[in-house]
């Protein structure tokens, strides 16, 4: 039986609830409130000085006083232009892991009154690793929405006095209980989860990335695996490894960018098994439960992606059991000891 971590019990100090205006979010304020607390609706201004408009709506459907926290200028130091500047010097990012730690528990615990306590909507539970004993993360009750992945660069101290609501819920569970409340959600925002890019209008960061870095869209050739031009490409930071789809290139079969050579601006496209890696570096460590080297875990490398057993060495090599696809630098990986988090860091470029 997995042990359960010290849960606060409700009283009277106020519950900070990272408020985006979506069904989680909602939800959690509905479910904490059922539980005795006392709610606060606090909403982080990232790209405009006014919240949209539903988020003031919503709050006051759900009876819960709204907070504003404006941290457009932090986050665009934070999290929007390390984004784009991982992208130009090669790599591919995963905002998301810098924000939860440094705007989402950071900047906006910070922004709490004294002895607050904090929530958020995120899919994922609090639990006593068993092996060490510590207070850590772990996978909730729907796997398939798990976000542990996303808060592997929490540090310990940001889980003291955490609440997570939705830790023994199931994404239907929560929708179906937006509908029930009978909350003013658009159905689109119903039947949809969390954008994965907050920042990026349609999806598409390439324009910005060109505006912002031009020297990113050179053009190039792209090569097959022996080295032969077959196609031109509008610049390396348009692609990212393991990319089959939109290379504008008919190679008579699936073919996937294997490796870039930026001192000659030029891609590569391989089959599959050219991806296949078992040996990498990670860089930036972090820990919510303290290693001892060589460190026997799980490794995932990319959202909802299955974990594979690894090793990892005191300097942040990292071997797997068998072969990987999906190693791609500039991405996190998170490490688990079975469901629980253990840390992270960051895959280097080779």
């Amino acid at each position: 039986m997995i042990p359960p971590a010290p849960m606060p019990a409700a009283d009277d100090a106020p519950v900070a609830l990272a408020f985006s205006g979506g069904v989680d979010s909602a939800v959690c304020a509905h479910l904490l409130r059922a539980q005795g607390y006392r709610v606060e609706a606090w909403h982080l201004l990232t790209l405009a000085p006014e919240p949209d408009p539903a988020v003031p709506a919503l709050a006051e459907a759900l009876g819960i006083p709204l907070r504003l926290v404006d941290v457009r200028a932090d986050f665009e130091r934070l999290v929007v232009a390390p984004f784009y500047a991982a992208y130009a010097a090669g790599l591919t990012p995963n905002p998301c892991c810098r924000c939860n730690p440094l705007v989402k528990f950071g900047l906006l615990r910070r922004a709490l009154p004294p002895g607050a306590r904090f929530a958020t909507g995120h899919y994922a539970a609090l639990g006593v690793e068993p092996e060490s004993g510590r207070v850590t993360l772990r996978r909730p009750a729907d796997l398939a929405k798990d976000q542990t992945y996303f808060l592997c660069g929490l540090a310990p101290g940001q889980l003291r006095g955490l609440l997570l609501p939705l830790a023994d819920r199931t994404r239907a569970e929560v929708v179906a209980l937006a509908r029930s409340l009978a909350l003013p959600i658009p159905e689109r925002r119903l039947a949809a989860g969390s954008q994965d890019v907050c920042f990026i209008p349609g999806g598409d960061y390439r324009p910005e990335l060109r505006r912002r870095h031009p020297e990113t869209a050179t053009p190039g050739d792209i090569l097959d695996s022996a080295g032969r031009v077959i196609g031109r490409h509008a610049g390396l930071a348009n692609h990212t490894r393991g990319q089959r789809k939109g290379l504008g290139v008919a190679t008579g079969g699936r073919a996937y960018v294997v490796a870039f050579d930026r001192a000659r601006n030029t891609l590569t496209l391989g089959p599959r098994e050219a991806l296949l890696t078992q040996t990498f570096r990670l860089e930036r460590l972090n820990w919510l439960v303290p290693p001892a080297f060589p460190l026997a875990c799980q490794a995932v490398t990319r959202y909802r992606h299955p974990p594979f057993d690894c090793t990892l060495e005191a300097d942040g090599t990292l071997r797997a059991a068998t072969p990987q696809t999906l190693v791609t630098p500039g991405q996190a990986c998170a490490l688990y000891r079975g469901s629980f988090l253990l840390g992270g860091g960051t895959i280097a470029a080779p």
